[in-house]
């Protein structure tokens, strides 16, 4: 006898964005168009527009618009190979001492906003975001707390069928920072699967990356072996943004 379980509305995790600043900088990526947001704060965000338009629209934007956008996010993946990391070292010329590095590929996860509504001019300056989730993991540096947050919102992308008849789907990822390990002044105590409610500002983080990390990323590590100079070569690095949502409140419910 086959069980049958009663239908079960999805619930849905809160994930929006409100965000305003100047648009630096806009570039293809295949139908998509994403840009580079100067936010009022003076931080930098990345908006992405989906098929070239809102609505079905068609939109004119330039460089140095002044705009305002809600929307929600997302993690984007992309490609990297290790002839583009050389690049922005300006470094093509070790290509010749590692054969195979410039085919090497690493993939990797940028995190951006994806564009729901848009003003343009006129834009009151606001930074602002507001997530819930489930905690997938933390981690601590030095007295900074961070955690992954799952996101399961009504824009993730179903994986066939789950349980009681909902679909499946599969989660946004977002990083939470917590300064100094406290929110509103209270010490911050997480664990996987707790389940959060938050609020905070988009912030992005630079740090350095070693050539040798990359091609660990990609599964390559031993590709330097037998290069002239492997050890040099392996501290190379280059800079990196990663973005995080600082939180400033936070809900954490009872399980």
């Amino acid at each position: 006898m086959t069980l049958q379980f009663p239908f079960v509305e999805e619930k849905f995790h809160l994930n929006s964005v409100h965000i305003s600043g100047t648009i630096q900088r806009l570039w293809a990526s295949g139908t998509d168009v994403l840009l580079r947001l100067s936010v009022h704060d003076g931080e930098r965000v990345t908006l992405l527009l989906p098929n070239s338009s809102l609505d079905g629209q068609p939109l004119t934007l330039m460089k140095g618009d002044p705009i305002s956008v809600s929307g929600y996010l997302i993690e984007m993946p992309y490609l990297e190979t290790g002839r583009q990391f050389l690049e922005r070292l300006g470094r093509e010329d070790l290509l010749a001492d590692v054969p195979g590095l410039a085919q090497v590929v690493d993939k990797r996860m940028a995190t951006c906003v994806v564009m729901q509504s848009l003003q343009v001019g006129g834009a009151t300056p606001s930074n602002e975001v507001l997530v819930e989730g489930i905690v997938a993991r933390t981690w601590e540096k030095g007295e900074q707390r961070f955690a992954r947050l799952a996101i399961y919102d009504r824009h993730t992308e179903t994986d066939g069928e789950g349980r009681r008849g909902r679909p499946r789907r599969k989660a946004h990822y977002v990083s939470l920072h917590f300064p100094d390990g406290l929110v509103n002044g209270r010490q911050v105590t997480l664990s996987p699967r707790d389940h959060l409610r938050a609020t905070g500002r988009l912030c992005e983080q630079r740090y350095s990356e070693s050539l040798g990390y990359f091609l660990m990323r990609a599964g390559v590590i031993g590709l330097l072996a037998e290069a002239p100079n492997s050890d040099s070569l392996r501290e190379l690095r280059t800079q990196r943004v990663a973005t995080y949502v600082v939180i400033e409140s936070m809900l954490q419910f009872t399980k």
